[in-house]
């Protein structure tokens, strides 16, 4: 072949790997866009749940100076009727209505979570996270350790 056309087709094939290499920049960019609009709206609430756990005495400074917080106790009625730390709501993890009871509940305030000793409120984050709670403050130890604590509760 003329050493112009081996020219002429060395320019043709340079021209078309920039048209590839271009178009395939301009795919992968438009990829990323697509890929970052298509987290459903509920997996990003899901994600926002902040959750501090704290001990009885921690708890109970909160309880003091922050008003807002609601104090959520998850424990059966029998066990809150008995005695609950004052003003607290209760919702019985145990009950199969849990989840419908939560999600009735503002999302918005801060809760304080706990049981009798731990295990049913650390249990019940997950309903909260799954619920979209913002924030989530769980006391570890529960009433037992409130009660050790020498903390006051109500009947």
């Amino acid at each position: 072949m003329a050493p112009i056309y081996e020219k002429i087709l060395e320019i043709i094939m340079l021209r078309n790997l920039f048209l590839l290499l271009a178009v395939g920049f301009l795919a992968a960019c438009s990829q990323g866009e697509t890929g970052a609009q298509s987290i459903p709206q509920d997996m990003a609430e899901k994600q926002t749940t902040q959750i501090t756990d704290v001990s009885a005495v921690e708890a109970a400074g909160l309880i003091k100076s922050r008003p807002d917080i609601v104090v959520l106790d998850v424990r059966t009625p029998s066990e809150f009727a008995a005695e609950h730390i004052e003003g607290a709501l209760n919702i019985d993890f145990k009950n199969a209505n849990f989840a419908t009871e939560i999600g009735n509940l503002d999302t918005s305030k801060t809760y304080l979570i706990h049981c009798r000793s731990g295990g049913r409120s650390t249990r019940s984050l997950a309903a909260f996270k799954e619920k979209g709670f913002k924030t989530i403050i769980h006391m570890n130890g529960g009433i037992i350790d409130w009660n050790k604590s020498g903390l006051p509760t109500v009947q």
